[in-house]
């Protein structure tokens, strides 16, 4: 398959299409509530900023399954391309996961009405390991 097929079978679809909307609206979420006291130029610029990370993680997370692939056997090793659209989708999941992390446990009702519930939780892990 071409870059461009496999491009469009990873990120195509519904569900791929909720996951990378869930990871824009993390990032305008994180955005909005750290420059609160901001213009609304530059918190879309800073949520613009932070999606364009999670695609850079996507893009090393890519290149880093294309080298990986090669230790493979040839008759097991996926194409380059699928190698690298799944990591470039893995690597915006994460870093959309990862700002989503940061943003409950730094800024105040990130969760909106289910802040309660996720603070609990996070307490609870944290009481786990200490």
């Amino acid at each position: 398959m071409s870059m461009e097929s496999e491009i469009r079978t990873r990120f195509g679809g519904f569900w791929n299409a909720l996951i990378l909307l869930f990871v824009i609206v993390v990032c305008l979420r994180f955005s909005s509530l750290e420059l609160a006291d901001e213009n609304l130029i530059k918190r879309i610029l800073c949520a613009t900023h932070l999606f364009m990370g999670c695609v850079a993680a996507g893009f090393l997370l890519g290149i880093l399954r294309i080298f990986l692939g090669f230790s493979n056997d040839t008759y097991t090793r996926a194409p380059a391309s699928a190698n690298f659209t799944s990591g470039m989708k893995y690597g915006i999941v994460s870093g959309g996961l990862l700002i989503m992390i940061v943003g409950a446990l730094q800024l105040n009702n990130f969760f909106g009405v289910f802040q309660p519930i996720v603070s609990g939780l996070i307490a609870k892990l944290t009481a786990l390991f200490v």
